[in-house]
């Protein structure tokens, strides 16, 4: 392909709202064009890149007996009534009766339920390629976060559990094979079922900067133990030496001043000369539990140097709805807003993180504005209704298993899988006939991975201060070819480059040809932006020798080959 046929026009600066690494290089080098916060056109080269991606994802579910298909972007709203999930703030409504799809069970369960009757239609498994449309609240990061993308998503159906649990097995051993064919190093990470299920998920991610998830782990050898994203990760807080001393001392009395403070944690143990583990953190929430149709308000409690874990606190509740307590809705219950504790307070609920159990000599609110309490001790003078674990864990704590330290990592999703249980045949009533001529519930497994979102995260994680490295699987050419030279010369050059396009192209080899008439400098720049992972220059001084300039694009090294031997070593090199 040449370069002045393959609708390619880079950029040298960067576009002012681009706020991450796949934004600005996806951007600069005319991958991908900016429509609206988090829509994006693909251009040439980005189509490249993510049909490759495409092509590793189809023969991977291919290879694990699962059926492509194609379902419709414009949903019936009645399918997501049956599930409850018509009213999420997600959902795009193009008509009073339809969804834009954000994802699929709602559909694929009524197509998988007429051709499921039996235990011999059973195990079966429907994958496909396809824009999802999600109203992202902080559309951002380029294709990390975006509102229209492109996803693979995939469903299995079975009859046993133990038919679920080997089916999911092979759907995580076939993503793995898809990122490392991806050029991605991905770990497999302990995650929420989220609205799923209960149970535990898988998400698969790389490391990186740019994440927006923390995965939580212990490392050994170089190797990541147990990784967990942080939303569940459980961990014991570290505890300091100061802390453990001051418990051993002599109980002091509570007793309750009247100080004007600022709210916050750290400004209050700055101005009362305090560590922030001395003074007891309450978060007053409003929530909504699963099957009730009233919402109560309930104090969370931790540590004054740890942070709540929200996801936690749901799971703790069951709730259906749940969310910070206004400073009206405070005033309502009669709460004396940034000074409320579980002391001497009887008008709510207080609950805490195990971080709060041994805590003595603290400070908190006293329920009344400008005032607090001083040398509060847990066991004399709080009243929770139970303590479970809230916190948030973060690099420091220490496994409730080995007693090892944990780190943290920033991280950015690119699959995830889910045991679905029995949540969507339920509410389609998916039944088959069993052996026995029972009728039975379906089980599912649901499968994603975000094909645009993998682009992003690829250049986040290969790039340098000149542009993208693409990995060759998924590169949008193989090899550019840059012919360069004076007038006249660069005429011969473009020949000898034209000529070894055809050879390679003949032998499976992609390849761009810059037949622009630019400068050297301008055309170097442009290959190291797009990636090409490897550079064949062609010049009147090499054309003397013989021979071409040979550069990978993740090496400075340079080296002269022969253009008798090049085609061969190309051949050689794509292989590695």
């Amino acid at each position: 392909m040449k370069f002045t046929k393959a609708a390619i026009r880079t950029t040298k600066e960067a576009p002012s709202d681009a706020d991450s690494i796949n934004a600005k290089l996806l951007t600069q080098g005319n991958f991908m064009k900016k429509e609206l916060a988090g829509v994006y056109s693909l251009l040439p080269l980005g189509k490249r890149v993510v049909r490759k991606i495409e092509q590793i994802i189809r023969e991977e579910m291919n290879a694990i007996d699962s059926v492509e298909i194609g379902m419709t972007a414009i949903t019936p709203l009645e399918n997501w009534e049956k599930t409850g999930r018509d009213k999420l703030d997600i959902a795009y409504r193009p008509t009073d009766r339809t969804i834009l799809g954000f994802s699929h069970e709602e559909m694929v369960t009524p197509i998988a339920k007429e051709y499921i009757k039996s235990w011999k239609d059973l195990p079966m498994s429907l994958y496909q390629i396809q824009t999802k449309f999600r109203n992202e609240p902080r559309a951002k990061s380029g294709i990390l976060r975006g509102r229209e993308f492109l996803m693979k998503d995939a469903y299995s159906f079975h009859r046993a559990q133990e038919d679920l649990d080997q089916y999911y097995q092979k759907m995580y051993d076939a993503y793995l094979k898809v990122f490392a064919r991806c050029g991605l190093t991905a770990y497999a990470i302990e995650a929420s079922g989220g609205i799923f299920t209960k149970k535990v998920s898988h998400e698969f991610v790389t490391i990186t900067p740019a994440g927006e998830d923390t995965v939580i782990f212990e490392e050994e050898k170089g190797k990541l133990l147990h990784p967990q994203n942080s939303e569940i990760a459980v961990g014991n807080a570290p505890e300091p030496k100061e802390l453990l001393e001051k418990w051993k001392e002599k109980e002091l009395p509570l007793e309750e001043k009247e100080i004007p403070r600022p709210k916050s944690i750290s400004k209050t143990a700055e101005q009362y000369k305090i560590h922030e583990w001395e003074i007891l953190k309450t978060l007053i929430l409003l929530i909504r539990k699963k099957g009730e149709k009233e919402s109560e308000m309930v104090g969370v409690s931790v540590r004054g140097d740890l942070e709540i874990n929200m996801h936690k606190v749901s799971s703790y509740f069951q709730t259906e709805e749940f969310r910070p307590a206004t400073s009206e809705e405070l005033a309502a219950k009669g709460l004396a807003e940034g000074f409320i504790s579980p002391i001497k307070n009887s008008k709510i609920k207080f609950y805490a993180d195990h971080s709060v159990k041994k805590m003595r000599d603290f400070c908190t609110g006293a329920n009344t504005m400008n005032h607090d309490y001083f040398n509060a001790n847990v066991e004399r003078d709080c009243n929770f209704e139970d303590f479970a674990d809230f916190a948030l864990v973060k690099e420091g704590f220490t496994s409730v298993k080995s007693g090892h330290v944990l780190k943290a990592e920033k991280c950015v999703e690119v699959g995830n899988i889910f045991d679905l249980e029995t949540k969507y045949s339920d509410a389609f009533d998916f039944k088959f006939t069993d052996k026995d001529g029972k009728l039975k519930q379906v089980l599912m497994g649901c499968y994603g991975i975000g094909v645009t979102r993998l682009m992003g995260t690829a250049v986040e994680a290969f790039h340098d201060e000149k542009g993208i490295l693409w990995p060759k699987s998924i590169a949008p050419y193989h090899v550019i070819i840059v012919p360069i030279g004076k007038t006249g010369e660069f005429e011969t050059s473009l020949k000898k480059a034209e000529d070894l396009e055809k050879a390679l192209e003949k032998k499976g080899i992609e390849v761009l040809v810059d037949d622009r008439e630019e400068s050297p400098g301008k055309k170097f720049a442009d290959a190291d932006l797009i990636g090409i992972p490897l550079r064949i220059v062609i010049s009147p001084r090499t054309l003397e020798k013989n021979s071409v300039e040979w550069k990978e694009r993740s090496s400075e090294k340079t080296e002269e080959v022969g253009i008798d031997e090049v085609e061969k070593k190309i051949l050689k090199w794509i292989k590695m």
